[in-house]
């Protein structure tokens, strides 16, 4: 809605007395546009640097403050801008003033007092401005005050004056400086009123601390209203860059890299200190601190931020509207709450700009005196005030109902019986609450629970540790008595509660979450490995909190997606890049876990998940890998800067037939194709290094990216030894040497490797190549008896040295009529009769390589299907022994129908 310049004088007595003060302003060209990207800035910077002394900074200063000020009024009141200009242009006007002043005082200062140096570096240091609160974030409202906290680099002494003082005092005096040219009051009025308490120490604290200071202050004082606030820091003037450098510092104690549920504990007491004050100084009409105002929005947006961001780095924004939409994108907030919130949100910063453009206060309460509440619903677009007042309330009710919905304290059923049960010391008498359980398992339950009650670990708790255990505990066995979980139930439990016993923040976040008890106890009684899994890396509790994640593994491409979105997330930082990439792998797997035990995936589709998992994980570290080397040694020699990555990763066996299972160990072979290996890379520094070498490196560097032990464990163990010539081979070998190995030197359980080959890493080209040069390997002509003879051997060497079958137990993959019998089967009858049969050579999967058999006649219908359902029989129970941390090993008496059928297949097709 636009309106008359002489509606909005009636709304803004302030604008109207800046108009008659500086008459210019009534020209049209003065508002009627809006400024380009960049151009207030540097029109206000340039302007005010240009002073040729002190008293004229600080005019011109004013001067410019209150020509953009007028200004923003106006085309915010006249609805020539929207809110997100008006916001926008009020920090851009706060950052060209304050780095204009900046800049002017370092200048003078150093001149003075000489170059502040850095002790270590040896290099000039400047000092940093950061942004705090809605300046941080950009969206400074019209009259506020600003937030700041002055830091620099590194101490040290001035250089090139006389007398040298240290670089703390420089940056001391500097701020000083900077402070005076901003809140002074003069005949032009001041520039703005700065708020430092927000520095270490707040008042009593040095007015420009060190980067180090800094670190060691949060990392040993920080609070969490600290990190609060800090989540909308900005370098607002200094350097870009070693802004950057600081916020990688402050970026762990702002944003943990676990989902933090502790932060929602410190933003409800945070906020009912508000309250209280609020109700104490009767602000019940603020409109920013009052029920359902503009910091709950803030806080409901900043919640999920300090919750989540640690893990999801898209949550780090400072901007609360994008991050409004992030939200909902990202599936913490359904869309149409995020939407309405949005509109809440402007609608209250939209008033608040109202109230304060009347005479340039900061204020936010609702005006008592009729002519104002008529100004204000005006100026807001409402015929009168009661009008007004109806969509402010509706607003302002959305708000506070979703406040409360993000920081209710779900109510659980908290049972004294229960608390009882777990804070009795002596023997336990209630006899009503497990009344209805037989007297064995009672008693292995309570035995269970006491010896927990009385371990070491708890008796060294700290007593907020063990506040938090009393509260957490009852709730969980709560859970386990309602539903009758037996003592191994409750002994698994009990060992993830020990790991995770001096970290507060996985206890809050199962008080704060039923669900994700109820999920904790469902894992660990169906699965051993999926609770091991839980002991060894705590950080998969995260994964509890929500069964639309926790159930649904995602598919191969949004696997490779998120993967690569940590590969750029973290191209510069190994060690970072190393930790998250496990992190993601072990939540990936847990899933997949999670959902198999639970019946929400079908078993044959498990070791596709597990096996896009591991291939998701190869492709991102060969292409940090490829980074690494191009930067180190530049790119190989003989190609150019077009040119694609020509490393190439074969899988073979289980990740080669897209049958991984969990804890399946990596087999690998690395080549490189389309280059020679006597040409030579050269770095920027002129060093050669001939391509053979370059990509055995490489080789080693993904290596070491996946089986490094971290705090995260590995990715997964690799085994390299089916590359030519095994472990005595070249590590990394051209696809040239490959080639001739295959077809002149290798031997036929390597031609049967082959049939299981898949190329998981390598550009479009290079493994178009390896695909044809496979078919083409495998479709030659062999002799059909000499084939077979030398199957039937390694199939009788390998059993004769793997089999653990007895007169006891049956091992599913090596024993007689076991998983090996089928596959050595398949890559008989691909080896043998590919030649004439060419889509038997398709897929590498046993599966689908029995139903090209059934397609080509090479066994009968019967057979095939006998072996396609003891095939899955036996993967069935291999995943489930797995997830039991059981060896692949049942009673002799088991599947005698499947080891049958399998037997006769052999003794038809290989014995005959």
């Amino acid at each position: 809605m636009q309106v008359s310049m002489q509606k909005a004088l009636e709304w803004s007595p302030y604008v109207e007395r800046q108009l008659s003060r500086y008459s210019q302003l009534l020209e049209t060209a003065c508002w009627e546009n809006a400024y380009a990207d960049g151009e207030l800035f540097q029109e206000v910077y340039d302007d005010s640097i240009a002073a040729e002394n002190d008293a004229e900074l600080m005019k011109r200063l004013r001067l410019k403050r209150n020509h953009q000020m007028t200004r923003i009024a106006l085309r915010d009141l006249m609805g020539l801008a929207d809110l997100q200009e008006t916001l926008a242009d009020l920090s851009d006007l706060a950052d060209a003033l304050v780095n204009a002043a900046l800049d002017w005082h370092y200048e003078r200062f150093c001149q003075r007092y000489g170059t502040p140096i850095g002790r270590d570096s040896g290099q000039p240091q400047k000092l940093l401005v950061i942004g705090m609160g809605k300046l941080g974030g950009q969206e400074l409202n019209f009259s506020s005050d600003i937030d700041l906290i002055f830091a620099y680099p590194e101490g040290g002494e001035t250089q090139g004056a006389a007398r040298s003082i240290s670089n703390e005092q420089f940056f001391i005096r500097l701020g000083q400086a900077l402070n005076k040219s901003l809140v002074e009051v003069t005949v032009d009025g001041f520039v703005y009123r700065v708020d430092m308490r927000l520095r270490p120490f707040g008042d009593a604290g040095p007015l420009s601390v060190s980067f180090a200071s800094l670190e060691h202050y949060y990392e040993i004082h920080g609070r969490a209203w600290e990190r609060y606030a800090l989540v909308k820091a900005r370098i607002m003037a200094g350097d870009a860059a070693l802004g950057e450098e600081l916020f990688s510092i402050l970026r762990p104690f702002v944003y943990r890299r676990y989902v933090d549920f502790s932060a929602m504990d410190s933003l409800r007491e945070l906020k009912q200190m508000i309250s209280d004050q609020v109700r104490k100084k009767g602000m019940l009409n603020n409109i920013k601190l009052g029920a359902g105002g503009i910091r709950e929005v803030e806080f409901i947006v900043q919640a999920f931020q300090l919750v989540h961001g640690g893990r999801d780095r898209s949550l780090q924004g400072r901007k609360l509207m994008p991050m409004l939409q992030r939200l909902a994108e990202k599936g913490y907030l359904l869309p149409e709450v995020a939407a309405r919130l949005c509109e809440a949100y402007v609608f209250l910063r939209r008033a608040e700009n109202r109230l304060q453009e009347w005479s340039d206060q900061q204020t936010h309460e609702l005006p008592d005196e009729a002519n104002r509440q008529l100004a204000l619903a005006e100026a807001m677009g409402f015929a009168d005030y009661e009008r007004f007042l109806q969509e402010l309330g509706k607003h302002k009710s959305l708000v506070s109902e979703q406040f409360a919905a993000v920081f209710a304290e779900e109510e659980v059923e908290q049972r004294d019986d229960v608390s009882r049960l777990w804070l009795s010391e002596g023997s336990f008498e209630d006899e009503t609450l497990l009344a209805d359980w037989e007297e064995n398992r009672r008693d292995l339950f309570l035995a269970k629970l006491d010896e927990f009650k009385s371990s070491r670990l708890l008796k060294n708790l700290s007593k907020d540790a063990l506040e938090r255990f009393n509260v957490v505990v009852p709730l969980i066995l709560h859970q386990m008595i309602e539903q009758s979980s037996n003592e191994t139930t409750l002994g698994r439990v009990i060992s993830v509660l020990e790991a995770i016993a001096k970290r507060s923040v996985y206890l809050v976040l199962l008080k704060e979450n039923p669900q994700a008890i109820k999920n904790l106890i469902k894992l660990c009684e169906i699965s051993s490995w999926l609770t091991d899994m839980l002991v060894k890396y705590p950080a998969l509790m995260d994964q509890l909190l929500d069964e639309r994640t926790l159930y649904e593994p995602l598919m191969a491409e949004e696997l490779k997606l998120e993967a690569c979105r940590i590969l750029n997330e973290y191209s510069d930082d190994e060690e970072t890049f190393m930790l998250e990439i496990r992190q993601w792998r072990h939540a990936q797997v847990f899933r997949v876990a999670a959902a198999d035990v639970t019946g929400h995936v079908p078993i044959m589709k498990v070791s596709d998940y597990l096996t896009w998992i591991a291939e998701a994980v190869l492709e991102v570290c060969a292409e940090y890998a490829w980074r690494f080397m191009c930067k180190k040694s530049g790119l190989p020699g003989g190609m150019s800067e077009s040119d694609r990555n020509p490393f190439m990763v074969l899988g073979y066996g289980k990740l080669g037939g897209i049958e991984l299972g969990y804890g399946s160990d990596l087999d690998i072979v690395m080549l490189y194709e389309g280059v020679s290996p006597s040409e030579k890379a050269t770095s920027a520094n002129g060093r050669q290094l001939d391509n053979s070498v370059y990509f055995i490196r490489m080789g080693q560097k993904l290596i070491s990216l996946i089986t490094t032990l971290m705090p995260a464990g590995v990715l997964y163990e690799l085994d390299t030894r089916l590359r030519p010539n095994g472990a005595s081979g070249m590590m990394v070998v051209s696809f040239d040497e490959f080639e001739k190995y295959i077809e002149n030197k290798a031997w036929t359980w390597e031609h049967q490797a082959l049939v299981r080959v898949r190329a998981v890493v390598g550009n479009e080209r290079s493994v178009a190549r390896f695909n044809e040069f496979k078919e083409n390997f495998l479709r030659r002509e062999r002799d059909l008896k000499d084939l077979k003879t030398e199957v039937i051997e390694m199939r009788n060497k390998m059993q004769e040295a793997l089999d653990k079958s007895d007169s006891e137990q049956f091992d599913l993959k090596q024993g007689r009529g076991g998983i090996v019998d089928i596959e050595f089967m398949m890559q008989f009858l691909v080896l043998g009769y590919a030649d004439a049969y060419p889509q038997l050579c398709r897929y590498s999967d046993n599966i689908r390589i029995l139903e090209a058999v059934a397609e080509c006649g090479l066994l009968d219908k019967t057979q095939v299907d006998a072996l396609t359902e003891a095939y899955k029989v036996y993967r069935s129970k291999y995943h489930r022994l797995s997830l039991q941390n059981e060896k692949p090993l049942v009673g002799d008496s088991c599947y005698p129908d499947e080891r049958q059928a399998v037997v006769e297949v052999w003794q038809s097709l290989m014995m005959s």
